[in-house]
């Protein structure tokens, strides 16, 4: 087993490991002759994503048989943070090493670096994403990243949750409650750039899930958000120059007697 993965510009993977690594430590690289998919699912069980990009979305990709190899994403990003916006970046794989070997080339010199990293012994579970993907929403809407990145930012000065309603026929109510005072962010339906809310949905979700995964929004070229009440939300990454992140973010249930500390549901 063996494999060639090769990048022209290295922000699309130095932003997805940045993002993966602050909210999974170690996973799984899946690459076979068609695509590369990364599937995983927090320590807490809270949230579970799959990203998927195939074969045609790299500069190059060498691949004739399925590979797995385990990876400490918190390692992999500090290598990948010393390339350069305008760097290539290449990663090889052959199964007799144990490792991976990464290459950073700059446009036009002839310099050139290589770092390598250590695979891992991962142990992983069954993860239940097919099942996730067959839910039927209630409420979908395509946004632009920067209203959602508001919104969370105005409800993390009251919550740790953010409170998320779809309204048939009128729009999106972002809202968050705390000790201080509380606050509401309104949408209307004009403001998003497609939807599709067939009925009233709500749910409470985590800021910090939320802020984690929102780092993907410089390479993300489409988000569709969807919701069901009870249900985990959806948000569907449509990344640029290709490739897709399915994120699956489990509800939080608000007790008579709640408060901040409460645990969310688990998947």
């Amino acid at each position: 087993m063996s494999f060639t993965l090769k990048l022209d510009n290295s922000r699309i993977l130095k932003v997805i490991t940045e993002t993966l690594s602050s909210i999974i430590d170690e996973t799984e690289f899946k690459v076979t002759p068609e695509e590369f998919i990364i599937t995983a699912m927090d320590p807490s069980r809270i949230c579970l994503l799959k990203l998927t990009i195939k074969k045609d979305s790299f500069d190059d990709y060498v691949c004739s048989k399925e590979s797995k190899i385990g990876l400490n994403l918190d390692d992999l990003d500090k290598i990948l943070k010393r390339s350069a916006p305008n760097d290539s970046l290449e990663i090889d794989f052959k199964e007799t090493d144990q490792k991976i070997k990464i290459k950073m080339e700059r446009e036009g010199k002839s310099r050139t670096r290589t770092f390598s990293l250590a695979l891992i012994d991962l142990d992983m579970e069954e993860i239940p994403m097919d099942n996730l993907l067959k839910i039927e929403y209630a409420a979908k809407w395509v946004i632009d990243t920067v209203f959602l990145i508001e919104a969370i930012r105005d409800a993390e000065i009251y919550s740790e949750i953010l409170n998320m309603k779809a309204i048939k026929d009128e729009g999106l109510l972002f809202s968050s409650t705390g000790q201080i005072g509380e606050m509401e962010y309104r949408i209307s339906l004009d403001d998003l750039i497609q939807s599709e809310i067939g009925e009233t949905c709500s749910g409470a979700y985590s800021l910090t899930f939320l802020k984690a995964i929102l780092k993907m929004a410089p390479i993300t070229e489409k988000l569709e958000v969807s919701l069901k009440t009870d249900h985990p939300l959806k948000m569907s990454f449509g990344l640029l120059e290709g490739g897709e992140l399915s994120y699956f973010l489990a509800p939080r249930v608000e007790e008579a007697d709640f408060d901040d500390d409460d645990d969310m549901d688990e998947f």
